[in-house]
């Protein structure tokens, strides 16, 4: 009996100890994956940590000047034998935040947390004296920042996709990570700007900054006040990206239309007006890929193959909707995705929404004219399936390739649909069978013929690193008709370093024939609103250095 009571008590008291998760620290506005380029906390900056019985139910009201104490939780941070407390500002039992003080020094640290006596394992953090994050609707660091219109001093609405900026207009946008400050991080802080250096993009444009400071109201939170440039192109998700001190932000959007307009548009983009609809919907992507892989093999490996993925969903009604493989910015500019995980063959970029498990009854897509039903797999978040395709004229999975499959039926679900299928052909570009280098801090400039100049080229930017379990993908979208596009180097500053070596990481430059011109919509039982879009892509391994 004494040894239950002896093994019941420590199992409670081992209950109670604070566990802080490996890797789980990050810029609480960018939420910027570990290992990233912009992902060490910066100095004075908000940062938030997740793990288990980290503290209380209830988060306690703030008062200045802050404590080093909040809901019995506090925070070490220690570097070559000096320990520094951090500020919390909010405490739950599996995440903080709080506020790294402007006093400590770059470099790796290691954090630890107490909660009512009880201390966590430490974690090591990277820490910069700058690392911008801009603040999203979303709270996952994607799609629509936080950003203020200003219209009057007492009218300064939230930027969404049904209150959009004008070009000229004054803007407030809200971050954290821009550096420094000369005052204590737990009092109110004094306005001024920052002494780190700071520029502003919107839509690829500068932009000019008027202030770039800490907000009065909130330790660790910055604000950018800007003019949005008078040439910043129009959109419902144009990217916004911040640097400072030669450390690029996540990248957020924010909508930008003509003088008076009272919501957005991307003309001749009907995935956009998708993603602005509430109600159920269906996206069904059909895509040709030809890829050259030269990263373990040699020669080259040439791959073919098609293949179809679709999502069948409830999209909210919210004038912040995004969806990171709809909501496609402006032609002549770039997103810039980052997430945990390989979400190249997971299609799980932050924001997607994944397929309904409940739908009844289950989608049914039948191609080749009606005779062979897709074999899908739905334990992803979306339904996907691989039509057919070659290695080196080898062929695989099956030999109807979509070129000669006729048709796509969807059913069940009410009346059947029945799509034709005609892939895009795919742009003019000439890939060596060599690795491309793509140098991270320059700008990178491509030539290309359009395959459909009717329809906008897209440039992707693929990189899975394996060593910290994450990805970075850009898009970008040429005009229709365009035969170049230049990527800037602050764009391509936050793909990881990749290496000519074998370690389950790889990274690939794709250009391809978006057919926005010829997408399908329909409807059906299971999707009052549905598109289906077809697109052909050449893809090529790469170093990123």
């Amino acid at each position: 009996m004494r040894l239950v009571v002896l093994v019941f008590s420590a199992s409670a008291l081992l209950a109670q100890q604070p566990i802080l998760y490996s890797r789980a620290t990050y810029n609480a506005a960018s939420l910027a994956p570990f290992g990233l380029p912009n992902a060490p906390i910066a100095r004075g900056s908000v940062f938030t940590v997740f793990g288990e019985n980290l503290g209380p139910a209830q988060s306690p009201a703030l008062l200045f000047p802050l404590s080093s104490t909040l809901g019995g939780v506090s925070i070490s941070v220690a570097q070559n034998a000096v320990t520094t407390q951090a500020f919390p500002i909010y405490v739950s039992a599996t995440q903080i935040n709080a506020v790294m003080p402007s006093t400590v020094t770059a470099g790796l640290a290691t954090l630890r947390l107490m909660y009512q006596s009880n201390r966590s394992n430490a974690v090591t953090i990277q820490i910069a004296n700058s690392s911008p994050g801009i603040f999203a609707v979303s709270d996952g660091g994607y799609g629509p920042g936080v950003i203020m219109n200003y219209v009057t001093a007492s009218n300064q609405p939230v930027n969404s996709l049904i209150t959009p900026s004008a070009p000229g207009q004054v803007i407030t946008i809200w971050g954290t990570g821009l550096g420094p400050v000369t005052f204590p991080d737990n009092g109110a802080p004094t306005p001024g700007n920052v002494a780190t250096p700071v520029t502003l993009t919107i839509g690829g444009q500068p932009a000019t900054v008027a202030y770039s400071g800490r907000t009065p109201c909130c330790s660790g939170v910055d604000q950018i006040v800007a003019t949005v440039p008078k040439n910043a192109p129009l959109g419902c998700w144009v990217p916004v990206s911040i640097n400072a001190g030669g450390v690029v932000s996540n990248t957020a959007t924010m909508a930008i239309a003509a003088p008076g307009a009272i919501t957005c548009d991307d003309a001749g983009n009907p995935l956009s007006t998708l993603v602005r609809t509430p109600g159920t919907q269906a996206y069904i992507s059909l895509e040709r890929w030809d890829d050259i892989e030269n990263l373990d093999t040699s020669p080259a490996t040439l791959k073919t193959l098609d293949s179809l993925y679709a999502r069948f969903y409830t999209r909210p009604n919210s004038p912040f909707n995004f969806d990171p493989y709809l909501s496609y910015p402006p032609p002549g500019t770039c997103l810039v995705h980052q997430t945990s995980g390989d979400s190249f063959y997971e299609k799980s970029l932050r924001g997607a929404l994944p397929a309904s498990a409940s739908l009844s009854p289950q989608p049914e897509l039948i191609y080749n004219n009606g005779t062979q039903v897709l074999p899908f797999s739905s334990n992803l978040s979306y339904f996907s399936s691989t039509l057919g395709g070659m290695i080196d004229s080898a062929g695989v999975v099956g030999m109807n390739l979509l070129g000669a499959n006729g048709t796509l039926t969807i059913d069940p679900g009410g009346a059947s649909q029945i799509i034709p299928l005609n892939p895009e052909p795919p742009p003019g570009w000439e890939r060596p069978n060599a690795l491309i280098v793509v140098p991270r801090n320059t700008p990178l400039a491509l030539t290309f013929t359009p395959g459909d100049t009717s329809a906008p080229t897209a440039i992707l930017l693929y990189s899975y690193a394996a060593a910290n379990n994450s990805t970075v993908e850009v898009q970008c979208l040429a005009p229709p008709g365009a035969g170049a596009f230049t990527i800037s180097a602050d764009t391509l500053a936050n793909l990881q370093l990749t290496y000519g070596i074998i370690d389950g990481s790889y990274a690939a430059l794709i250009v391809g024939t978006l057919g926005l011109n010829k997408a399908v919509s329909f409807t059906n039982g299971l999707a009052l609103n549905g598109i289906l879009l077809n697109s052909s892509w050449l893809s090529q391994s790469v170093v990123l250095q």
